[in-house]
């Protein structure tokens, strides 16, 4: 009993320790971060779709991995895609019941709406983003958002308009502004909104941007210059070096040279045409498609320990149930024993009524060896042998002489396989089975 302990313990401690190593959606997620890092956009692709596989309720976690794989979809310039990443992020962040995450996956959502030039769709989700949250970072994206929107669709009074807000002081609500087009603004209010300060590189920017397109090149080229003071993005880098060089051809060397090399840089970086983006934005499909998870090593080997506990726990049971039938048949065979009248005690007479009782009282017997086709006068003697009467005994009970009992007994023994000294522990194992 102690051997059967310790199995199963052992077999418990294996099944949780398979539970215990195997990867969360954390360590996928992490792994995928320093890989994205590295540049190796195609096993950082493989590691965020490891994380959203796991079956596991890591809700928060799967969020920002799915949202990453979106942002390199986005760098891929696969926005439709990159979209339906930051909608799969934003079910997560949902389950996690996190509203801020929440908030700024919408506002990514927008952001490839609006690159999609659907202004009025990027315009409803960043009023739901800021429904969900009103925080200065989530007023600040959702004001980036709205002038990425303005721009794509060609309203840059109405960019310059978002660009110079100010998210934490605004006297009118943003979201104010979302379902009608900005009036064309003349010099004087564009000078009024070119004082404000905006609140992040990318509205420095977008602001370039819209200058550029409204002919306004010494302010596109202030705004540009802006940016290659603050950020070393090379993103925003590109843009301004296009800008600088399309809007001053005496710009300083120096600039263009510095511009030149960022512009480098990324090509380098994020270039599209480059196979291993191509397969990682296969990669990023896949986490669209209904996935059924392949049998690992980790989980058969979790399953084959899980199969021998349960195993193991079935037979402790079984011969724990064994003991209880022969304790009770013990107990029962002592308390015939001592019976002073047992040819009344078993309704000797009326085979009937003793083979009801003795299948009652000694575990079925009677229908056993009824089984293997022994007759009343045999299954007689073997109840006297299997309640430990000895030979004087069954013969005073039986009326017969002592030698013909004996030879009765041994024939039943041949009979059942056995020899005569065995025939009380046959009959014990016979009502105890479960036959």
């Amino acid at each position: 009993m102690r051997a059967h302990r310790q199995i199963g313990f052992l077999s418990l401690f294996l099944v949780l320790s398979v539970a215990c190593a195997s990867p969360t959606a954390e360590s996928y997620y992490l792994q995928g971060k320093q890989l994205r890092e590295a540049n190796r956009p195609v096993e950082a692709m493989q590691a965020f779709l490891s994380a959203v596989r796991v079956p596991s309720d890591e809700f928060a976690v799967k969020g920002r991995a799915y949202s990453n794989m979106a942002t390199m979809c986005r760098i891929g310039e696969q926005h439709e895609l990159a979209f339906d990443l930051y909608r799969q992020s934003l079910n997560q962040f949902v389950a996690a019941e996190d509203t801020l995450a929440q908030a700024f996956a919408l506002n990514n959502m927008a952001w490839e709406k609006a690159v999609l030039a659907d202004k009025q769709t990027a315009f409803q989700l960043l009023d739901s983003a800021l429904a969900l949250s009103s925080s200065e970072a989530v007023q600040t994206k959702v004001l980036e958002s709205r002038a990425a929107a303005c721009l794509y669709a060609d309203e840059y009074d109405s960019v310059l308009f978002y660009t110079a807000q100010k998210p934490a002081h605004a006297s009118t609500p943003i979201s104010a502004h979302a379902s009608t087009p900005m009036p064309a603004l003349d010099s004087s209010s564009t000078s009024a909104l070119d004082s404000a300060q905006t609140s992040s590189p990318y509205f420095a920017i977008l602001r370039a941007q819209a200058y550029t397109f409204l002919n306004h090149k010494d302010s596109a080229l202030f705004y540009a210059r802006q940016v290659l003071a603050e950020t070393d993005n090379p993103r925003y880098l590109d843009d301004a070096y296009y800008i600088l060089t399309h809007c001053d051809s005496t710009a300083a060397a120096d600039d263009i040279r510095d511009l030149a090399s960022a512009r480098t840089d990324l090509r380098r970086s994020l270039e599209r045409n480059d196979p291993e983006w191509i397969e990682a934005m296969l990669l990023a499909r896949q986490a669209l498609e209904p996935y059924s998870p392949p049998l690992k090593p980790q989980t058969v080997f979790a399953l084959i320990a899980s199969a021998i506990l349960l195993l193991l726990a079935l037979a402790v049971w079984l011969y724990l149930r064994s003991r209880r039938r022969e304790n009770a048949l013990d107990a029962q065979c002592r308390l015939l024993r001592q019976s002073p009248d047992i040819r009344s005690e078993l309704q000797w007479n009326d085979y009937r009524q003793f083979s009801a009782l003795c299948n009652k009282l000694l575990s079925g017997i009677v229908s056993k060896l009824e089984q293997r086709g022994l007759p009343e006068r045999d299954i007689r003697i073997c109840v006297l042998v299997l309640i430990g009467f000895s030979y004087a005994e069954m013969a005073q009970i039986l009326f017969r002489a002592e030698n013909g009992i004996g030879k009765d007994k041994y024939l039943i023994a041949k009979r059942l396989g056995v020899s005569a000294k065995q025939l009380q522990e046959t009959l014990r194992s016979i009502a105890n089975s479960h036959a």
